[in-house]
């Protein structure tokens, strides 16, 4: 008897209620063996259910669908088991004998409940007639329901078919203007999303479709979601930086899916005027219950101020994300350094959040400067992470060091640090993100360095979103495709006109003005966030002329190459025709 139970509680599983049926009563020591046989099913299984619901996890953040689907039938078939073991201890606790067990563990795999009606015991193969019947009317009701999923799944299918296969009739553009993008494609896709939320309650502008392999599904840097988040938490990281917290005002995941590195945009009515600023989301991205942007007080910061003294608990703020291409997933490089100073370590802890919730291999260098200690952002959780974490290495280095108990190392970063903090710097890819002075003197030591320039990508923060570029910033030309060569940009009267498309507006455009104010005089709804060329907010499609842009680095080669152009930079002496 105690070979068959060893064979019921060990694997390959086998039931075991037959064998249990055919034993004599159990004596006290049998009784013993069995409950602990049981118990170490249970332990075991619930051992089992704990490492694949970590396995689940890490595969939802890496977008691993198969996996966590082999994650989720591992937790189903450990709770059955350990079902079976609390039915064994139940039956035991009763006294029961092993038939008794035997029918108790049958009946609650079959949820049967106790009748007391007496049934005779006749009928096919030992079981009662009333007990066929009722097994063969459920096997006749799961064959309809199975019959009728199928039907109407090859219905869907064959409609998804049709709607992507069928030719798009394609709006007539006015003459001269490049065609807009697929009707058909942008109809599929909105199926798609009706099909999978039952609404289009919530406002989306061009939603691109699914990163391949991207964290959660989701979508290409530029598609941009709008609408309100919900601050359910306030929390104070230093005297003049604090984090915020924010769900979505309905409960569920938060709305829309980011990179790590990207930033959300914040609109805000201050002193009668709309203001509008962007702020790096901080926390992991294989996060999705809510999401956290760490904002600095800056000297004179309108919004920075109204959101550490004005912004409490509770408040609906309005958003618009995500936006940026300062990312990293770990699929960029095989190792990574990441060097920021100040504030501008929240898209790098955004980073190192995300890379420790997916369980990413390579080797993580983080180099960090701070004032004092007093103004070292995340230490604690530093801490925590690197004790945690076997690839994460952390180099810090504070200014002013009087009168604290930093030990580390003091000053600003500098090419010694670097050597010292990370072997075979050159061979890394390095993130970079910082004030404008410190990222410009970093560069430069870490070409030094031997650093490619290819290797190293940056972003500024803070007062670096203005709209004066700065000193020595190149000129640059774009032109849409089969548009001619075009002049400087003289400061002077209107000279040309430019037209919005979609808007079907005509305004002059002086040579001084962007095409950003220009739209914003007359009307023409173009999002913007940074001014500064940076943010990549204002992405606007140029169909004819060209245009000079003094700041493009929220512009990628695809962008360049399809003719997107930055209305808050893009400046003309000729007319032109855009998108908005």
């Amino acid at each position: 008897m105690m070979g068959e139970m060893g064979e019921m509680m060990g694997r390959p599983r086998k039931e075991f209620y037959p064998s249990l049926m055919e034993m004599p009563a159990l004596s006290a020591e049998q009784r013993r063996d069995l409950e602990t046989q049981a118990r170490g099913r249970i332990n075991a299984e619930i051992d089992s259910i704990s490492t694949a619901e970590m396995d689940m996890r890490h595969a939802v953040a890496a977008g691993d669908v198969v996996a966590a689907d082999l994650a989720a039938s591992r937790i189903r078939e450990s709770l059955n088991q350990v079902q079976s073991g609390l039915t064994v201890l139940r039956s035991l606790n009763e006294g029961k004998s092993p038939q008794q067990i035997a029918q108790t563990w049958f009946k609650a795999q079959m949820s049967l409940l106790p009748s007391p009606v007496v049934v005779n015991a006749d009928g096919v193969l030992g079981i009662s007639w009333f007990h066929v019947i009722t097994m063969g009317l459920l096997a006749i009701f799961s064959s309809g329901m199975l019959a009728i999923y199928v039907t109407r799944m090859r219905r869907a299918n064959a409609l998804v078919d049709r709607l992507t296969r069928a030719p798009a009739r394609v709006p007539t553009s006015p003459p001269g203007l490049t065609p807009p993008p697929s009707a058909r494609a942008d109809f599929a896709r909105d199926v798609a999303r009706l099909g999978a939320t039952g609404s289009a309650s919530r406002t989306e502008e061009n939603v691109a479709p699914p990163v391949a392999g991207a964290p959660g599904g989701m979508t290409k840097p530029g598609g941009l979601w709008k609408g309100k988040l919900r601050i359910c938490a306030v929390y104070t990281e230093t005297p003049s930086v604090k984090t915020f917290r924010l769900q979505d005002p309905d409960g569920g995941a938060i709305p829309f899916a980011f990179l790590p590195g990207q930033f959300l945009t914040y609109s805000a009515e201050i002193d009668g005027k709309t203001v509008r600023r962007s702020y790096t989301i901080a926390s992991s991205a294989a996060q999705t219950a809510y999401v956290e942007t760490t904002i600095k007080r800056e000297d004179g910061g309108v919004f920075s101020d109204y959101m550490h003294d004005k912004v409490k608990e509770g408040d609906v703020i309005d958003v618009m994300a995500p936006s940026g291409g300062f990312t990293f997933t770990g699929k960029e490089a095989d190792s990574v350094v990441l060097i920021g100073g100040g504030v501008g370590i929240t898209p790098l802890m955004a980073a190192v959040r995300y890379l420790s919730d997916i369980a990413w291999p390579g080797q993580i260098h983080l180099v960090y400067g701070a004032l004092t200690t007093e103004h070292f952002i995340f230490r604690d959780e530093l801490g925590y992470l690197q004790r945690r974490m076997n690839n994460l290495h952390v180099a810090a280095t504070m200014e002013r060091v009087a009168g604290t108990s930093w030990m580390g190392a003091e000053g600003q970063i500098t090419a010694d640090f670097l050597k010292r903090s990370i072997p075979d710097l050159a061979k890394r890819r390095v993130h970079l993100c910082g004030p404008p002075g410190m990222m410009e003197a970093l560069r430069k030591t870490l070409g030094e360095l031997g650093v490619p320039p290819e290797q190293i990508k940056t972003e500024a923060f803070g007062p670096a979103r203005g709209a004066v570029p700065p000193p020595g910033t190149t000129i640059v030309e774009t032109r849409a495709p089969g548009g001619g060569a075009g002049g400087a940009a003289a400061i002077g009267p209107a000279t040309a006109s430019i037209r919005f498309a979609k808007s079907d507006k005509i305004a002059p455009l002086p040579p001084d003005k962007s095409v950003l104010e220009v739209a914003e005089s007359i009307g023409v709804p173009i999002d913007f966030s940074c001014r500064a060329g940076i943010c990549g907010v204002c992405k606007t499609h140029l169909l004819e002329g060209n245009v000079t842009m003094e700041v493009q680095d929220a512009l990628t080669e695809d962008d360049k190459a399809r003719g997107m152009i930055l209305a808050c930079q893009a400046k003309s002496i000729g007319n032109l025709v855009v998108e908005a």
